[in-house]
Parts: C-alpha cells; sequence; structure tokens
C-alpha cells in the first residue's frame, strides 16, 4: 500500500499516487480499474472469513467497511472492493472545521488503500431530516393526550393541535402547539422538535453536502462518492442533496405486501416498485450512476416478538428466491447501475436451515448477476425492443412487461421481466437485423429455443425474469 502523507493541508485537486480520477462511463456505470463496472454491493462486513469468501466468490463484488484499515485488508486479500461510511462529516453546514478535519483524517488512513473504491455519505439523511422530528415529536404528542386526558379544558386545543399536525399545517401547528403547553402551565417538552424548520433544514444539509463533496474530491479525486436515500421525499429535494455525488439512489424493502409493511409510500407497493423507485432515483440524480439497495432480510427479522399468527400470515416474512430475482432484474432493467443488499446481517438464528436457506438464495441471484455482469455494464442497445403484451383477462392494456438489450462482442442478451403479478404472453420487436440470422434460446426452463427474426413471442409467468441467449449459429 503506497501511503499517503498529508503536509499541512491537503492541496485541491491532489491526487492519490498511482490512482485515475473517479469517472462514469457514458451509461453511467462506475468505471473500475478501467473498465465500466457493474457493481454488487453487501452492507454486511463478515465477521466469519468463510462467510466473506463465500459471498465475494458468489459474486459479491463491493464491500461495506468500517474505517479501519485492516477491514479493508480482508476485502482486498479476496480481490473485492470496499466502500466506508464518512457519516455526517460530508455535511459542511455546521460544525465545518471539525468535519473538514474528519474527513481529511479518514483520507490521510484511508484514501491510498488498494480496496476503497467508494465514500457514502450518511445513510437516508434527507428523510431524517423530517423522519428524526417525528420521532422527537411522538412521546409529545402522547404527553399532549395524557394531558389533555387529565385536564379537560385543555382539550379543544389538543384536537386543534392534532389536526394541524395531521394535516401538515407545520407553522399553524407550531403555534398552537406553544399555546397548549402554555395553557397546561408547562414548558414545551422538546421545543427542538420542529417539522415546520425541517424543509429549509433539508435545504440547508443539501448545500453542505455539496460543499462537503467538492472538499472531499479536493482531497481524494480518485473514489467515487454516493448518497443513499429513503423511499421517500420530492425529486426536487433529493437533488439538492445529490448536486455534487457520483452516485444516489434508494432502499426499497417491498416483501411482503401487507399492511405491516409499508416501506413504499408511492401508489404502486407491490415488488414492482423497486423499478419504480429505480426511475425516481434517476430523475433525482439526472447523469449520475443509480445504486438500488434490495432486501436482504425478512421484517420479522427487526422485529424483538413475533406472534404465532403473524407467522401463519407471512407478516414480515423474507423474499423468495423467485422474489428476490424478480427485485434484482426489475431494479437494472429500469437503469440500476449497482445492486446492494441490506439486512443479512440481521437474519434470526443464522445458522438455521431457514437462515441458511435464504442466504443460499440471494448468492444463487448474485451469481447470475455476476455471470452477466459484462452485458449488464454494456450500453443498452438502441433503439430499445418494443414490446406489447397480448389482450388478457386483467386489467391490461398491453403493458407491464420491460425489455432490455445488450450486446457483447457478437452476442446479445436480452432481459425481459414480467411486472405484473399474472402470466402473460408478449411479443418484442425491433429487434436488430442481424438477429434474424442467429440463434435465440431462453435460458433456463430446459433451455427453449426460439425462432430466430426481428421479434420474438413468448410466456412469462407473473413476476418473473426470463434471459434470452442471442448468438451466431
Amino acid at each position: 500500500m503506497t501511503p499517503f502523507v498529508i503536509v499541512g493541508t491537503l492541496m485541491a485537486g491532489a491526487a492519490i499516487a498511482g490512482l485515475a480520477p473517479a469517472r462514469l462511463s457514458a451509461n453511467r456505470m462506475l468505471v473500475v480499474d478501467g473498465e465500466p463496472t457493474f457493481l454488487i454491493g453487501l452492507y454486511e462486513h463478515p465477521t466469519s472469513d468463510a462467510r466473506l469468501q463465500e459471498a465475494i466468490a458468489a459474486g459479491f463484488n463491493l464491500i461495506h467497511c468500517p474505517p479501519d484499515p485492516a477491514a479493508l485488508d480482508r476485502v482486498h486479500r479476496l480481490k473485492a472492493r470496499a466502500w466506508v461510511n464518512t457519516g455526517y462529516a460530508l455535511d459542511l453546514s455546521e460544525d465545518t472545521a471539525s468535519r473538514k478535519a474528519a474527513l481529511t483524517e479518514m483520507v490521510r488512513k484511508l484514501g491510498s488503500h488498494p480496496a476503497l473504491l467508494v465514500w457514502e455519505g450518511p445513510d437516508e439523511a434527507l428523510w431524517n431530516c423530517w423522519y428524526g422530528t417525528m420521532e422527537a415529536l411522538a412521546p409529545e404528542l402522547q404527553a399532549m393526550r395524557d394531558e389533555a386526558a387529565a385536564n379537560p379544558r385543555l382539550r379543544g386545543t389538543l384536537e386543534l393541535a392534532l389536526d394541524l399536525y395531521d394535516r401538515a399545517l407545520w407553522d399553524r401547528w407550531e403555534t398552537v402547539r406553544t399555546q397548549f403547553w402554555a395553557e397546561a402551565g408547562k414548558r414545551t417538552p422538546v421545543p427542538a422538535a420542529r417539522m415546520d424548520t425541517a424543509a429549509q433544514r433539508a435545504t440547508t444539509m443539501g448545500k453542505g453536502f455539496a460543499e462537503g463533496c467538492r472538499f472531499l474530491r479536493s482531497l481524494d479525486p480518485s473514489h467515487f462518492i454516493w448518497l443513499n436515500h429513503a423511499p421517500r421525499n420530492s425529486v426536487r429535494a433529493m437533488r439538492e442533496h445529490n448536486r455534487e455525488v457520483d452516485m444516489a439512489g434508494c432502499d426499497i424493502y417491498p416483501i411482503p405486501g401487507n399492511l405491516r409493511n409499508g416501506h413504499s409510500d408511492l401508489h404502486n407497493t407491490l415488488p414492482s416498485s423497486v423499478g419504480d423507485y429505480t426511475d425516481r432515483m434517476q430523475a433525482a440524480a439526472p447523469g449520475k450512476a443509480c445504486a438500488m439497495v434490495l432486501q436482504g432480510f425478512g421484517w420479522r427479522d427487526l422485529q424483538q416478538k413475533v406472534t404465532e399468527a403473524e407467522i401463519e400470515l407471512g407478516i414480515g416474512r423474507r423474499p423468495t428466491l423467485r422474489e428476490q430475482r424478480f427485485m434484482a432484474w426489475n431494479a437494472i432493467t429500469h437503469g440500476a447501475n449497482a445492486i446492494l443488499y441490506w439486512g443479512t446481517a440481521y437474519l434470526k438464528e443464522p445458522e438455521s436451515d431457514e437462515s441458511r436457506a435464504f442466504w443460499q438464495d440471494l448468492l444463487t441471484v448474485v451469481r447470475e448477476m455476476h455471470g452477466l455482469k459484462r452485458f449488464i455494464a454494456a450500453p443498452d442497445v438502441t433503439p430499445r425492443p418494443r414490446v406489447k403484451v397480448k389482450d388478457h383477462y386483467a386489467s391490461n392494456d398491453g403493458t407491464g412487461v420491460t425489455a432490455m438489450l445488450k450486446k457483447v462482442g457478437d452476442e446479445y442478451r436480452l432481459f425481459v421481466v414480467n411486472e405484473n403479478p399474472y402470466g402473460v404472453e408478449f411479443t418484442i420487436s425491433g429487434l436488430p437485423a442481424d438477429i434474424g440470422t442467429m440463434k435465440i434460446e431462453r435460458v433456463g426452463n430446459g433451455a427453449v429455443r426460439l425462432g430466430g427474426g426481428r421479434s420474438i413471442s413468448d410466456g412469462i409467468k407473473g413476476y418473473d425474469v426470463h434471459i434470452y441467449q442471442i448468438g451466431p449459429p
């Protein structure tokens, strides 16, 4: 490892010895060792060498590491790359001197490590401008209810306050909130928790991230900067936070679709919300790489107690292999440049047969993506193929199937994803002329051979993925 020495203050634009500046390819893939690269990331940093080796052998090529050279050494020995979270040091909107010092120390300590690829900012920071305040206010709202129950003369003010809160009239809520506690003869319990200032705090933080990214890049232009968002917030607000990053995206964990899981707040809360959020994240970071964080756990894994009724109903269950595969390719065919998995570190009873089976299912999906990474990283063949779904008993007007065509050398791969929960027959047209002379074969399911030509027709199950291998006969 080449030592990285800081003498006084680092010069702006000073490159780390031997490393090229970070850059994206024309189709927004991160260029790693000179090649556009599709990233498959693991949030877990396994304590077991065997588990880490198994993950990397399956195709994980980006592993989360704490800011410790020894952790990066483990990843480097297995020929993978690492990302490190900077925390709120990346936000220079406040406490600027100490946060600059923290970034400088991280670069001094890790910037020249051969495993390092990406710096990540604090997780879901924009959402937490709002959610952190809502969490802080929850006990106060309960205290207001308790106070009004004991003192009936406060009930009218309480009802007005709760009505304003529920209607998101934050300025007026703040006034009535203060009035309530004055009438109660008490001080406001958490006066700093203010919803009326959340939007401005988010804007200020966005400017802080822009400044922090520029400062970090002046110290270390050789590594990428990434922000992960919650599946929340406006595109406009996310753009403010994403303006100086190289890669942005969100986490989305929609399985299972029941009342307990409210992870998606789009109208679409189905598994196909993964594709919808992938589109949304690209709109929120135009021209940047898109990294989607998918579900490596079941919501039940995060619960302290689980009832037999919840288990019987499937509440909080883990995604099946078919659902894992669908969500990965749903994101990819919508333009994701990286897929990362969160939650494997939180699997309950990790040595149980059920947990081991879930982990192996995840590795199966990773192996498939890894085996096709050259095609995924290649530019889309344009114009994109046209897809038409045959008339159906469902409320379907010919939509719900997406197709992505890639070419490497003299071979194509056609990726088809059915976002409908039911099976459909479809036709793909507008394929390149040379495909008419090639062999088209659907991978898996007995490797069914299809006819050649500039269009193909096939059937596909609900929430399923077909991959077609197309090449010289």
